[in-house]
């Protein structure tokens, strides 16, 4: 039993009450039982009261223990809003690092897009330009095929005037008749 008078448990004192009862007052308390004499206390009085004095620790205890219980309670429901809270803050880092990563994802395909469409135009302007080159190249040869005709014939028939010229007057036989 604790012996502090300041905690509330009386046990001090319940010791100097029983101490004086028991050799106070010329020793009438250790055996005389006189209870028609005023100012002592009966085995009644004394076990209520030690019996209350019980009660009382005992209350105490009890709302000592729900206090530690309560104190308990309220630590883990901290330890669990911290808990909850670490998981929230890596969930969100995690997402925020999932669309960093898919945002460098989409600009990289872009970037990749767009140097693809860029060489596409290039070739098909390389391609266009050939063409045009070659339908252009096509279309000299062809004039060039047909000059180089006109010349022939230019060139035949004044072969054939300069021929017919140094012959003199030149009449054409009646072509034979074919049977």
């Amino acid at each position: 039993m604790d012996m502090d008078m300041t905690n509330g448990s009386g046990g001090f004192m319940w010791l100097v009450l029983i101490f004086v009862l028991l050799f106070g007052m010329g020793g009438a308390g250790l055996g005389g039982n006189n209870a028609a004499m005023a100012g002592f206390a009966t085995q009644a009085d004394l076990n209520n009261a030690i019996n209350q004095q019980t009660t009382a620790l005992n209350q105490q205890q009890i709302l000592l223990s729900s206090a530690n219980n309560n104190y308990e309670t309220a630590q883990l429901i901290n330890g669990l809003g911290m808990a909850n809270m670490n998981q929230n803050n890596s969930n969100l880092v995690n997402a925020i690092q999932g669309f960093n990563t898919l945002s460098a994802q989409i600009t990289n395909q872009t970037n990749v897009l767009s140097s693809k469409l860029d060489n596409l135009g290039y070739q098909m302007n390389q391609c266009c330009c050939e063409i045009k080159t070659q339908m252009l190249q096509d279309r000299l040869t062809d004039k060039t095929a047909d000059l180089v005709a006109a010349q022939g014939v230019i060139n035949n028939s004044q072969q054939s005037q300069y021929l017919l010229g140094q012959m003199g007057k030149w009449v054409a036989n009646a072509p034979a008749a074919t049977t």
